[in-house]
């Protein structure tokens, strides 16, 4: 949110990155306004923050795969150890 009537912007279009379309800066109170600040250093002032900003949008590195086991592998161990689970209980109630 933008407040105040004093607040100056630098709208960047194209600032020649991959990862950013166009680029909103707004201003300290005061730092256009100054005489002894030329345009060009706020221009590089803008650069160096995208420049700085790129690497944290950079596209992170992709993980190793989880090997999983096929579904029908994955139920059939899960229906056969389930039975087992169930053979055993029975079996010991049954010999109790």
């Amino acid at each position: 949110m933008i407040r105040g009537a004093e607040k100056r912007i630098i709208h960047i279009r194209d600032p020649h990155s991959p990862y950013f379309e166009e680029v909103w800066l707004v201003l300290r109170h005061g730092a256009g306004k100054r005489k002894s600040v030329p345009s060009a250093t706020l221009a590089e002032e803008a650069e160096r923050i995208i420049r700085g900003c790129e690497g944290y949008f950079a596209p992170r590195k992709p993980r190793a795969p989880i090997h999983r086991l096929p579904p029908p592998l994955a139920f059939a161990l899960g229906a056969a150890s389930s039975s087992a689970l169930i053979g055993t209980v029975a079996l010991l109630v049954g010999l109790g």
